[in-house]
């Protein structure tokens, strides 16, 4: 029970830490979460312990846990690891693709405010699964949501035509079955999202 309570309270923390419900700096209280989801202090010690290895919040002695301020270096580190792992599961994705798959990337396309987070999500996701790599569609996914926080800062997320600039090009690559203008489609995409993130930092 107190186990799978552990795994609820790091999911819900992170997802609000993640969706900037929880701001940088917001004091994080064992007593206080465990009174809100009726548990022993246990389970809420133990999910910010693996928060905290994710570097998304920090022990104050005596004082519980910070959530952790973004830094330029989280910004570049993130975004470049997106870009190699991504570009490599486009590469992959170039060969292994389905139709009913390139479809619904072209569908996502579509999505109008709030939606355009979710949707420019599912777009990339889409393309991890496609590579067909387990693992590597796993880091992908957990990269992209340790970057919604920095994707606040980024002003194309506000405006669909802006928002999904770049996925055209990819979904070309993708349907001409071309790895390498696949992968540096998906390069170039996340590598200026980067630079508008910095820029706006």
């Amino acid at each position: 029970m107190e186990l799978s309570k552990k795994h609820e309270i790091y999911e819900a923390v992170r997802a609000d830490i993640i969706a900037r419900e929880l701001q940088p700096g917001s004091i994080l209280n064992e007593g206080v979460l465990a009174k809100k989801h009726g548990v022993s202090r246990t389970p809420v010690r133990e999910a910010l312990l693996m928060l905290a290895v994710e570097n998304l919040v920090n022990p104050l002695p005596r004082a519980g846990y910070m959530v952790t301020e973004l830094t330029i270096r989280d910004v570049q580190e993130s975004f470049h690891l997106r870009e190699l792992l991504e570009g490599e599961a486009a590469r992959l994705a170039a060969r292994r693709i389905t139709d009913a798959q390139l479809a619904h990337l072209k569908a996502v396309e579509i999505g109008i405010p709030p939606h355009v987070e979710e949707m420019n999500r599912d777009f990339h996701l889409t393309i991890a699964e496609a590579s067909n790599s387990k693992r590597l569609c796993k880091l992908i996914e957990h990269l992209i949501d340790d970057a919604k926080r920095m994707l606040t800062y980024d002003p194309y997320m506000v405006d669909p035509p802006r928002a999904y600039r770049g996925h055209g090009e990819i979904i070309d690559a993708l349907e001409s079955r071309d790895p390498d203008a696949a992968s540096e489609a998906m390069r170039q995409h996340i590598s200026s999202a980067k630079t508008r993130v910095l820029e706006r930092f």
